[in-house]
């Protein structure tokens, strides 16, 4: 619903102005007194004395009150006594007014009044003129002072002074009198004279080639013109110094037998009828024979002839049009150019009356329906030239100082264009031109709104992108009419602090409140600049001299906001005046309240700021205030609005760039619509108005000029959006997944083109090639190229066909026409010193580049297809075809996801590998995940690629940079900060698990100086050393260093200082063992890099390079594993097993790993005081996880964690249930971490499904004899298998030894400890016998997935492999003797035994 409008800026307006008491001269009551008993005349002679009188009285309301009151009632005034009274202070007052005022048509009125009534009261019978004669004889005498500029309103009148002599001279006057009439009249006759002289003389008006043509009838032309020659005039004023020396009667005569002003007028209005016969017998082929537009010409040229310039108006009008009419079309060419022959040479003083004759010429030929004449009729138009605003300044009544005939120019031309728009492009583009090079001014009192309406509900759909260059350049797509609303409230508060004694600010405040314009945008601008630097001189172009003069440059209403604006600029960093819109009030407020000053004027700085981004939204297309603009709007009918409000605060960048395009497609409909829309003007003009400055305030709707002016704002909203989604889009490479998201943006480009009004079959063609191309399965580098290549030539031809082709032509021909005085400096700037040509060359290539730039999305759109055209052509350039198919296949999209913040592409087994899916998984359920990120198998499928092109490195380097600082935010800790350092963990993950076949680095981020900050910070010196020397192990087996070599140096280690465990070390003592590590490695030719973000780098380049290692290609030989899989790497922060013995780390099954049980039972290992990697490379004494797994392995003596650590077994187990019984897994195999004994230090690093013996094929015992159990010799940890005897063996050379010599006899790997590398020795024996790890090391894992018979931790095993024998619990066992492990229980025997297959799973008890 439309709401009623009330004009606050009218009400505060008539509050200002509603002065109750004011001073009345007493002898301006004798108008109240001659009315007297009168009861209505009463009434209106009281109100029109008020307003003679009131200090803010509306001129012009006075002069036609006055005159109504005083011919009206003229009868009823000359019967009263007091009747020449009456006369002359109504006389009086109109004489003032004359004297006073500047306003031409105020002038005329006051003249046309005063003449009036002088010409009423010669009316008067001669028995009643004497007593009146004294008015008249008054203002006769002032009449002689007045100064020429005012005494030509009077003889311009209609009531003439010779009207008004001869009306007099018969009533008989005195000799005196007569006098008096004779000097007046004379008076008069000699100005007018004066006057004409000064005015072109009509005997050279033709042109000496016309005259020629015209031969014999040229005497006859000046014949004609005689009478108002300036020979004429001259011997006018000789027949005046004549009449001087005669009697009175005689030159009274005289005088009323010369012509007067009007006389002369006379003759000029008939001149054209005269001259006209002339024309006829003149020669139609000349170019010069139709004298009647020439003089009619001359007489709209002729300031004199000002009375009757509308009529000659009329008729050139109506002679051009006959003449069109009556022209054949083959002759309407040389017409056409005729005729603008005629204009350019005959009005150049005065372009308005060439602007209505091409208006109306215009109309006639369009009208005609020839296209070629009406593009010839155009191209002269341009040809003629087009009016600049000339902008000089300010004048002390806040007018605008420009030329008057510009506004006029934009309105004729646009009158044609509406008239036929579709044929007028070439006008159209050469008004876009004028205004662009040259700016223009439009004032708000201008309602140019109203023009735009009306072009709009023209047929514009064939020129709309035209129409739409044009429109933007205009600065009035606002409603409210002068200074309404919260513009008035602040720019009167900014004055009003003073008390209106700050001269600049109050002539802002006018300025904006009687005559704003965009103008007053730069004027603030220049006010900000003064009140920043105290230098005034930015304020010159924009007031009248004598205030420059008297703006100080010091004192109160300077020098505190200059403090205060220039710590502003510093506290805000701000570098030019503009840059203030980026801030909001709120912002500005907050910085003005950190800085010292009055607060009065802070006030001022802020209202001064926010009158600046008022006018700016106001004038411009930046939405500051979007939700009330919009609020606003709705109420004129607009849909929707509440829904694109919701989506521009709560949707993302691409929602609301979509909402935007919907919404602009939605204008677009009602812009291009043919129904027309009612406009609502509620425009209110101020009643008292100071200086008669016209003062209008209001309020403009029309549905199509509100459309574009919302579509202009929301496009540069939706243009902000574009350069954001293109630069969020980082394209350093291309692939095939990018196409993607690039054909989505294409896809908004097409939609903003289509808005835009413009449709290329070229860019359409290429962008259907691209959807088409992603659905074809194999597509080739080259052909993507050609795509691209085609885009960006479509988008070339948008620019050449909507941008360069209309304007090229045109631009020629207006550059030379402005010329460089009428350009818009920022054209000039830095270019004064080049010639013409060279300037000309330049401002056309800026034009062109600023069109473009402000069309919607087109320059977004350039520079995006132009990037994606570069990169592929680089990449071309830089990469082997066979690297480019590999680039073309990579997604990047698909490079990392965060554990804590998904990435939606990569959620599935392939991508992130079985440990990191598994991790993922844990993460959604809210389960105590260090934090992390997994690089997906994407980038392994793609590495190769990735490392050899630097952009796509580069990337990938900046996604793992970015997935750091999430784990580094998440933590609150800092990569390769050695105050408060984040350590990470870099291991492998492949979709079907490898247990321990690739590398893994462990504290990754560790050098000297980070680990002497985790020392100082920890206050732990054993633990900052240990986590150094495991980081060092695990990089240098990464690097495929073998194992043996450190648990070498740690057995001597431990020998020196006399400790059994490594724990016993002193933190002093494992720092040395951790430089032992370090030097070894560095003497095996093995660097070591300190910079924590190379560590990572070559740590992630190690994992993936380990997934072709020997020992994992050979597990994925024996297990039947496809090489294509390739790895993820999970790269985690660290947690630390390792701080201290309330720590610990362990793997757990939900279930035990023998036997059908369905229901959750934790069981598996840990260890105190170490990291997960110790456990699962089988390298330390682990223990029981539950008392029940403790009962049953016979463990008694052994420390279990429930009994040890019973928060953390018991959020395990609460865990393990939450899986299985209520999430539904299978039962899980669990790595975990704790870092003290509290359960809010749990860790979960990893979870797989766990392999029951129940899901194995079924198995042997051994057949319980004497010999049996007299040859028991020890237990370590049942792992996977059952009974087996078999032949002892210790390397791979001793397998295939005894593989030829008896291939059926079952073989046992006896090892201190297994690590991944013996994958090819577990493979090739039967069974597999350690001295170290538990059920859960990778070993144990690996011979359980191999379908070995394993049992580890058999504690009382020493091996002695270059020897061939062992000693087991003191017995020796050589090379080829037999012994005995059972999978299950985990018991050890010497010699051969029988075995028979278990009828069901054997309980544990059984076998012992």
């Amino acid at each position: 619903m439309k709401q009623k409008f009330t004009s606050q800026a009218l009400i505060a307006n008539l509050k200002e102005t509603a002065v109750k008491e004011f001073p009345i001269p007493e002898e301006h009551w004798v108008l109240l007194e001659a009315v007297s008993g009168y009861q209505g005349l009463e009434k209106h002679a009281f109100e029109l004395i008020r307003e003679i009188n009131h200090p803010f009285r509306n001129t012009r309301l006075v002069i036609a009150d006055l005159r109504a009151f005083v011919l009206k009632n003229f009868r009823v005034l000359i019967s009263k006594e007091k009747a020449p009274q009456v006369l002359k202070v109504a006389a009086e007052i109109l004489l003032e007014i004359l004297e006073k005022e500047s306003s031409d048509e105020i002038l005329r009125q006051a003249a046309e009044a005063l003449l009036a009534i002088l010409d009423k009261v010669a009316s008067i019978p001669s028995k009643d003129f004497a007593r009146f004669w004294p008015v008249l004889s008054f203002c006769f005498e002032h009449f002689k002072t007045l100064s020429p500029e005012k005494f030509i309103f009077l003889v311009r009148s209609y009531f003439s002074f010779k009207k008004l002599s001869q009306k007099i001279l018969q009533k008989g006057l005195s000799q005196k009198e007569l006098e008096t009439l004779a000097k007046i009249l004379s008076h008069s006759l000699r100005f007018t004279y004066e006057y004409w002289l000064k005015e072109p003389d009509p005997a050279t008006w033709l042109a000496e080639e016309a005259l020629e043509t015209l031969g014999e009838l040229a005497r006859e032309y000046l014949s004609l013109v005689k009478p108002i020659s300036h020979e004429a005039l001259k011997e006018y004023l000789a027949s005046l110094e004549k009449l001087e020396k005669e009697d009175i009667t005689q030159r009274l005569k005289g005088l009323l037998d010369l012509p007067d002003y009007l006389d002369i007028i006379r003759f000029y209005k008939e001149l054209p009828y005269k001259v006209e016969a002339l024309s006829r017998e003149a020669d139609p082929d000349d170019p010069f024979h139709n004298i009647k537009i020439i003089v009619l010409f001359r007489i709209v040229e002729t300031a004199g002839t000002s009375p009757i310039h509308e009529e000659a108006l009329r008729l050139i009008n109506q002679e051009l049009v006959q003449m069109i009419r009556k022209e054949p079309s083959e002759s309407l060419d040389d017409f056409i150019i005729r005729t603008f022959c005629l204009l350019k040479k005959n009005v150049r003083q005065y372009p308005w009356t060439a602007l209505q004759c091409i208006r109306n010429m215009g109309f006639e030929i369009l009208d005609r329906g020839d296209p070629r004449l009406a593009e010839l009729f155009l191209e002269e138009v341009v040809k003629f030239g087009f009016q600049p605003p000339e902008i000089k300044g300010v004048d002390i009544e806040w007018h605008l100082i420009c030329n008057p005939a510009h506004l006029l120019n934009i309105r004729t031309w646009l009158d044609i264009i509406v008239h036929h728009p579709k044929w007028c492009t070439t006008l159209l583009s050469a008004l876009i031109i004028n205004l662009q090079l040259a700016g223009t001014c439009i004032r708000d009192t201008d309602l140019f709104q109203k023009d735009i309406s009306k072009l709009l509900n023209s047929d514009i759909e064939p020129v709309y992108n035209l129409v739409k260059q044009f429109c933007r350049i205009l600065p009035v797509y606002y409603n409210e009419i002068g200074a309404e609303g919260l513009l008035r409230d602040v720019s009167t508060e900014l004055d009003e602090i003073h008390r209106r004694k700050d001269e600049l600010i109050h002539f802002l405040r006018k300025q904006s409140h009687v005559e704003s314009s965009n103008l007053i945008i730069d004027f603030i601008e220049a006010i900000i600049s003064f009140w920043l630097t105290k230098d005034k001189t930015p304020v010159k172009p924009f007031v009248p001299p004598e205030l420059y003069e008297r703006i100080p440059l010091e004192g109160p209403y300077i020098d505190p906001v200059h403090k205060i604006v220039k710590a502003f600029w510093e506290k805000a960093n701000l570098k030019k005046v503009k840059d203030l819109l980026a801030l909001n009030d709120e912002k500005i407020q907050k910085i003005l309240d950190e800085i010292d000053g009055p607060p009065s004027e802070k006030r001022r700085v802020f209202l001064l700021f926010k009158m600046y981004r008022l006018e700016v939204q106001k004038y411009g297309f930046d939405l500051y205030e979007l939700k009330s603009y919009l609020e606003h709007l709705k109420n004129w009918g607009f849909e929707d609005i509440d829904k694109l409000l919701q989506t521009l605060e709560k949707a993302n960048r691409e929602e609301k760039l979509e909402a935007i395009l919907d919404y602009l497609e939605y204008l677009q409909g009602i812009i291009l619509s043919p129904e027309k829309f009612k406009p609502r003007e509620d425009i209110y003009f101020k009643r008292h108005i100071a200086a008669n400055i016209p003062s209008m305030y209001g309020r403009y709707h029309e549905k199509k000029f509100d459309a574009l002016g919302l579509t202009f704002r929301l496009e540069a909203l939706a243009n902000s959006l574009f350069d954001d989604l293109v630069a969020e889009l980082e394209i350093p490479f291309i692939t095939r997944s990018t196409f993607f998201k690039i054909l989505r943006i294409l896809r908004y480009f097409r939609r903003a083109l289509q808005i835009e009004g413009i449709s290329s079959k070229k860019f359409n063609t290429y962008l259907g090639l691209l959807e088409a191309s992603l659905e074809v399965r194999r597509f080739t580098y080259t052909q993507y190229l050609d795509i691209f290549r085609g885009l960006l030539e479509g988008v070339r031809d948008i620019t050449k066909v909507y941008y360069i082709s209309p304007h090229r032509e045109n631009l020629a021909i207006i550059l030379r026409q402005l010329g460089r005085k009428n350009l818009l400096p920022k054209y000039l700037t830095g270019h004064e010193d080049l010639s013409d040509e060279e300037l000309f060359h330049r401002v056309s290539e800026r034009f062109l580049r600023d069109l473009i730039a402000q069309s919607f999305a087109l320059q977004a759109l350039d520079n995006f297809v132009s990037r994606l055209y570069r990169t592929l052509l680089e990449q071309r350039e830089k990469l082997s075809q066979e690297d480019l198919d590999l680039l073309m296949t990579y997604d990047p999209g698909r490079t990392i996801c965060p554990l804590y913040k998904p990435n939606k592409l990569t959620q599935d087994l392939i991508h992130l590998g079985n440990k990191g899916y598994n991790l993922f998984l844990l993460s959604t359920l809210g389960l105590p995940i260090p934090p992390g990120f997994i690089i997906t198998t994407e980038v392994f499928r793609c590495y190769r690629v990735i490392k050899r092109y630097q952009a796509t490195y580069d990337d990938f380097l900046a996604q793992v940079c970015r997935a750091l600082s999430l784990v580094e935010h998440r933590v609150g800790r800092k990569f390769g900060d050695a105050q408060n350092p984040l350590l990470v963990s870099v291991r492998s993950g492949a979709a079907i698990s490898m247990p321990g076949m690739m590398a893994t680095v462990l504290n990754v981020g560790s050098n000297i100086a980070i680990i002497e900050g985790l020392a100082k910070e920890t206050g732990n010196l054993w633990f900052a050393w240990d986590t150094y020397r495991r980081f060092l192990q695990s990089w240098a087996m990464a690097h495929g260093l073998e194992r043996e070599i450190f648990n070498r140096l740690m057995r001597e280690h431990k020998s020196i200082y006399g400790v059994k465990k490594k724990r016993e070390f002193t933190g002093e003592q494992m720092r040395e063992l951790a430089f032992k590590y370090r030097e070894v490695i560095k003497e095996k030719g093995i660097p070591i890099v300190d910079d924590p973000w190379e560590q990572l780098l070559i740590s992630i380049d190690l994992v993936f390079s380990s997934w072709n290692a020997e020992k994992a290609r050979a597990y994925r030989q024996i297990m039947g594993i496809s090489d294509y899989w390739g790895t993820a790497v999970c790269v985690q922060a660290m947690t630390f097993g390792n701080i201290s013995l309330k720590a610990g780390t362990g793997v757990v099954f939900t279930a035990p790993p023998f036997g059908k049980l369905s229901r959750v039972a934790l069981w598996g290992d840990y260890t105190p005081g170490n990291q997960g990697e110790d456990i699962v490379s089988g390298l330390v004494t682990t223990y029981p996880i539950s008392i029940e797994q403790k009962k049953r392995e016979g463990r008694m003596d052994e420390p279990s964690l429930e009994e040890e650590f019973p928060e953390i077994y018991h959020r395990l187990f609460d865990i393990a249930q939450d899986l299985i019984y209520n999430k539904k897994w299978s039962h899980q195999e669990i790595e975990f971490t704790f870092e003290s004994p509290e359960a809010d230090k749990l860790f979960i690093l990893q979870s797989r499904d766990m392999v029951t013996k129940e899901e194995r094929p079924r198995i042997n015992v051994f057949v319980v004899t004497e010999a049996l159990e007299n040859s028991f010799i020890g237990r370590g940890i049942g792992v996977s298998g059952g009974a087996l005897s078999g032949r002892v063996v210790f390397t791979l050379d001793d397998i295939e030894k005894f593989r030829k010599e008896d291939p059926k006899t079952p073989l046992i790997l006896l090892r201190f400890d297994t690590v991944p590398d013996d994958i090819k020795e577990i493979s090739a024996a039967d069974g597999l016998l350690t001295a170290r790890g538990g059920q859960t090391s990778h070993a144990a894992i690996v011979a359980s997935r191999l379908g070995k018979t394993c049992v580890v931790g058999y504690e009382n095993m020493v091996i002695y492999e270059d020897k061939g024998y062992a000693r087991l619990d003191g017995h020796i066992v050589h090379k080829g003797d037999w012994i005995s492990i059972d999978g299950v229980t985990g018991r050890i025997y010497l010699g051969k035994h029988l075995v028979r297959e278990a009828t069901g799973f054997p309980e544990v008890s059984a076998v012992f």
